[in-house]
This record gives C-alpha cells, sequence and structure tokens, in this order.
C-alpha cells in the first residue's frame, strides 16, 4: 500500500488577467488531499474501487481517466481523505489528481521526488482530459508546491514549458515565505465559465477594462518581488489593490465582500481567490484567530492555512 497528498491551492494574484497572457501566482497550502492507494487482492482484473464503490467515469472521472491511461497493473483499491472543500476554487481535483498520480508512480517501482516533472504534466493532462479545458496552474502547484509563477515567457526559475490546444505557459518555481492565511468560503459556488466570459465580454468592449487587467499583471510581478524578499506587509498592500481591481472588472460578490470586509481589521491585505462569484476569498495576517472568528461571524467557513506548503509526497504507511 502507499500513502500519498498533495496539497490545496489559492491564487494569490493574477487570476482572469492570466488569461490575457499576464503573470498568475499560485500558491500551496497546508490543506492536503490524502490518499491510499493498494492492489485489491482477489480483485477481478481491472475492477478498480474508490471508497468502496466501483470506479465508474461517471463519479470519479478523475481517477477513471488517469487509471485508464497511466496505470497498467492489477486491479488497485483507492481509499481517500481530503481537507479542501470541493467546489471552493483551491484546486481540490488538482491534489487528488496528483495524489493518484504520485501513487500510481510509487506502485510502479518509481519515486515521486524523482518523477514530479512527469507528475505534473500526467495530472495537467488528466485534468485536461477530463475537464475538456484547463491551465497547468492548479496540477502544477499540487505537484511541486510552494509558490508557482505561470506565465507567457521563460523567466528565473523556470520548471517547465507546457503547451496544449493552441495555448503555452512557462511554469516557473516561487519560494514561499513561511506566513499565515485564513481562507474563508462563502458556501457559493461560482461558475468559473461565466466569470470569465463576463471578463472576456468586458475586455473586448472597454479600453478602461484592458487597462485594469494590465495593471493586474503589474501587480502580480511587484508580488512577486514582494513575496522573494519576504515583506509581509508589501503583500498585504498588493492584495487589497488585486482585490479592488478584480471588483472593478465584476467578478467580486456580496458574499466574498462581507467576508473581506472582515478580516481586513486584522489582517495585512484580503482579497477573493480564484474566478470569483463565490467561491474563497483569502486574509493574509498576523492574527489568524481573530481573522478566523470576523470570517465565521459573518456567514464563511474559515480554514486557517500555511502558505508555501510542499507539493506531493508519499507520506509515512
Amino acid at each position: 500500500m502507499v500513502r500519498t497528498s498533495a496539497p490545496g491551492k489559492v491564487i494569490l494574484f493574477g487570476e482572469h488577467a492570466v488569461v490575457y497572457g499576464e503573470p498568475a501566482v499560485a500558491l500551496a497550502v497546508s490543506l492536503r488531499f490524502r490518499m491510499r492507494v493498494a492492489p485489491r487482492e482477489g480483485g477481478r482484473a481491472r475492477v478498480h474501487r474508490v471508497d468502496g464503490h466501483r470506479m465508474d467515469a461517471s463519479c470519479h472521472a478523475y481517477f477513471k481517466y488517469a487509471v485508464d491511461k497511466y496505470w497498467t497493473g492489477g486491479p488497485l483499491e483507492i481509499r481517500t481523505d481530503s481537507e479542501i472543500p470541493s467546489a471552493s476554487g483551491m484546486g481540490s481535483s488538482a491534489a487528488l489528481t496528483t495524489s493518484l498520480m504520485g501513487a500510481l508512480i510509487e506502485l510502479g517501482g518509481g519515486a515521486i521526488d524523482a518523477e514530479r516533472e512527469r507528475i505534473a504534466r500526467q495530472s495537467f493532462d488528466t485534468e485536461y482530459g477530463v475537464q475538456g479545458r484547463a491551465s497547468p496552474t492548479d496540477t502544477s502547484t499540487a505537484t511541486f508546491g510552494q509558490g508557482i509563477l505561470l506565465a507567457k515567457r521563460a523567466m528565473d526559475g523556470l520548471i517547465m514549458h507546457v503547451e496544449r490546444g493552441g495555448a503555452e505557459w512557462y511554469v516557473h518555481r516561487l519560494k514561499v515565505p513561511d506566513l499565515s492565511i485564513v481562507i474563508g468560503y462563502t458556501g457559493v459556488k461560482g461558475s468559473t465559465g461565466e466569470m470569465v466570459a463576463r471578463v472576456r465580454r468586458l475586455y473586448d468592449e472597454n479600453p478602461l477594462a484592458r487597462g485594469v487587467v494590465s495593471e493586474i499583471g503589474e501587480v502580480t510581478m511587484e508580488g512577486v518581488a514582494a513575496l522573494e524578499r519576504g515583506d509581509a506587509a508589501r503583500l498585504g498592500e498588493l492584495m487589497d489593490r488585486n482585490h479592488e481591481l478584480l471588483d472593478a472588472i465584476g467578478v467580486n460578490h456580496p458574499s466574498l465582500q462581507r467576508l473581506v470586509d472582515a478580516a481586513r481589521p486584522h489582517s495585512l491585505g484580503a482579497k477573493l481567490t480564484g474566478a470569483g462569484g463565490g467561491g474563497c476569498m483569502i486574509a493574509l495576517t498576523e492574527e489568524p484567530e481573530r481573522v478566523f472568528k470576523a470570517i465565521a461571524e459573518a456567514g464563511g467557513q474559515p480554514f486557517m492555512a500555511r502558505m508555501g506548503a510542499p507539493g506531493v509526497r508519499r507520506d509515512g504507511d
């Protein structure tokens, strides 16, 4: 039996603007998806089970795609446990997929640490195959951990170059200081597709929106510099500005703003994270307990987390 885990993620800077060639920063957080994978003794050939149920494409799409394409051994028994809320924009499907890919490599005689790029590429292929469209942001963050800078050109810290469906991405590693964040889940499930389409219409029709997108890119690169020097105060200021810019292009939501407003008195900075229209916000803080309480009192579901968590790994058996 192999035990693996992979981290969830938050977008620190650059959501939506990355669609238009601007950079984005994603951070691995300490909430993890955990998995145990073992050969099924006495199981019929190619009949795999997930949490006691027969693996089925309608219920276990990521599992089935990955196992069908990348596993050549016998039937598997898979058990899962997750700290990452599903459909929250925190990369739960990517953490699941990279945990599984790491387990398959270990069961096949390989080692996660020696095969991280392979895990990242195969996990991205799985997400792309299941969703029909994806970027390597979530799967790269879950694989490599710490922080990831996604850009349209190669810069310092380049890990890999990915091309798919006419798009290309340069994935870079970022070292992240050990800072506390509190994540607030609104309970509202926003539609990524709807938010992306909304921004596209505004971007195409309004020159001011194009200026906002460009400024998000500038804020993102300032954020990279602040991360590298461990300047938490400047990071917080830039988070606040990024939130204002995302609000200006129409992807904020009253439930998100309520949690951001509740967190800010005790935070260095707070913003929505991900596509918006619901989902989650994040607050960078030196008073995590107070922010946790404020988010709960404002009607959100708070989660304590640390930035810069390790990527997919084999856990102790």
